[in-house]
């Protein structure tokens, strides 16, 4: 008769060795994970101590450590989001997303030790992106708290997402830690330790080689100079019952940048979310006052509204034609949750012609939603214009999940946000010319962006690559089950 052994024995592990990998995972993720993106590269190696400890100690201490130290990381937004989602939201978000993190630690290490060979490098970063699928697919938040936006400042490993979207940056930068992790495991064993080191760091280089190749090539075809303005903050309307005798006022001011911009060489001129408002019977003394710029000086003027115009009330963009006419009126698909219930969604994307080529106009949280703008990009859009409204403290964070949406479906962006930031970024996710109005303060930008569409496969497809995960990390529990230690 034969009894069969534990998974594996609990190895005597330290308090002081436990709490030092508790700490350093913790602060690895507080200061990588935060809103800014200047230290993304910590977050390379933030969970190889709760990883490689988690192999070696019972299933309760490896739940406590990764929750233990993923909620020090998560403390990193917890200001933010009581700002933006009061306190008691704060909270269990701040304790909710570690609990789950820890569950996933868990599970990692029951496949990885039933496994027990190089393959197990797939583990953890397939069920920490299987999460993010199961997220982003049901969350009214979308992508917003992905790992993947933390790379937005290495640009060599974003390119990935060209090819499989935002998993495919969550993939490698959970794969980048499991690999050092297993090795670190197989240390011992000299034929596990040169596969998981060889094909596991093979994997990693060859994604970042790709991404530098990548990112060599210019995007300086067909250029279009564009100019962004955001008036100071206290002269925009942030209620829904405006003075619109103010938004004349206002309309006025933001025709006055429109001329301005437009003798910098500007041909196109975006201004942020809800820089107005229009009624019905007010249209044509607020959005007149653009549309004769416009038609004066030969430009396109894209401006975020709020639309009292019809019988519900919208979040809208209007494009204004260089002959002053509406080449499209676009309304906010994607609304924030507890900030815009007074606004009645749209159904469309966004689309019009600019000298022949594609282009769209989307509104700030309709880029959080991936599955969403890559309607524009299976459209062979071009460029993309995007008024936002940000929240200051997000200004970097936010800014940089739209430009994503760039990288994943092939088209240049110009972003336009009140508090915020305005970029202009090419189809690779290099921003090429960038200011702030996050002080509340008027802000200008003047650059040239490409009005090409370059076809991605995840453009193409989607998000197939999230039903690769999906596949994967059912096969990897079933061998998980089927292997005996």
């Amino acid at each position: 008769m034969t009894v069969n052994q534990p998974i594996t024995p609990p190895a005597p592990v330290s308090k002081l060795w436990i709490a030092a990998g508790i700490l350093f995972s913790g602060f690895a993720w507080y200061f990588s994970n935060g809103l800014t993106g200047d230290l993304w590269f910590i977050l390379w190696v933030a969970p190889v101590p709760v990883l490689i400890l988690a192999l070696r100690v019972r299933p309760g201490t490896a739940f406590l450590i990764a929750f233990l130290a993923n909620i020090i990381g998560r403390l990193s937004w917890f200001s933010y989001l009581e700002r933006v989602a009061a306190l008691v939201p704060a909270i269990i978000y701040t304790i909710a997303l570690p609990l789950i993190f820890a569950l996933i630690v868990l599970l990692t290490r029951w496949v990885v030790l039933r496994i027990n060979a190089w393959s197990a490098i797939f583990v953890f970063p397939v069920f920490i992106t299987l999460y993010e699928f199961v997220m982003m697919c049901f969350s009214p938040d979308g992508t917003a708290t992905s790992l993947a936006y933390t790379q937005l400042n290495c640009l060599p490993i974003i390119q990935i997402a060209a090819i499989t979207g935002i998993l495919g940056v969550t993939f490698m930068v959970t794969f980048i830690p499991s690999v050092i992790a297993l090795v670190w495991h197989y240390r011992a064993e000299k034929n596990k330790l040169i596969r998981t080191l060889s094909i596991g760091g093979g994997i990693i280089a060859v994604t970042l080689i790709w991404g530098v190749i990548r990112i060599g090539s210019p995007a300086d075809k067909n250029m279009v100079r564009v100019g962004l303005a955001a008036l100071t903050e206290n002269i925009h309307s942030t209620n829904d019952d405006p003075d619109f005798g103010k938004q004349k006022v206002v309309a006025a001011e933001y025709a006055k940048q429109a001329s301005l911009l437009a003798a910098r060489g500007a041909r196109v001129v975006v201004f942020p979310e809800r820089a107005i408002a229009a009624s019905k019977q007010m249209d044509d003394s607020i959005t007149g006052k653009l549309r004769a710029v416009a038609r004066r000086n030969h430009i396109f003027i894209i401006t975020g509204y709020t639309n009292f115009k019809g019988d519900k009330e919208r979040n809208s963009a209007v494009v204004i034609n260089d002959e002053g006419e509406t080449a499209t009126d676009y309304n906010k698909v994607h609304l924030v949750v507890g900030f815009e219930q007074q606004f009645t969604p749209g159904k469309d994307i966004g689309l019009f012609n600019y000298q022949g080529k594609q282009a769209g106009v989307a509104i700030c949280k309709d880029l959080d939603f991936q599955q969403y703008i890559n309607r524009y990009g299976a459209a062979k859009a071009g460029f993309v214009f995007v008024p936002a409204w940000d929240f200051i403290v997000d200004d970097w964070l936010h800014s940089r999940m739209a430009i994503l949406r760039s990288v994943e479906n092939g088209f240049s962006q110009v972003r336009t946000a009140r508090l915020g930031r305005l970029t202009i970024n090419d189809y690779y996710g290099r921003v090429t010319h960038e200011t702030s109005c996050s002080n509340s303060k008027a802000a200008t930008l003047v650059g040239d962006v490409s009005m090409e569409h370059i076809d991605t496969i995840y453009s193409r497809f989607g998000d197939w690559f999230g039903y690769v995960i999906l596949l994967a990390g059912i096969g990897l529990v079933s061998v998980a089950v089927q292997k005996k230690h």
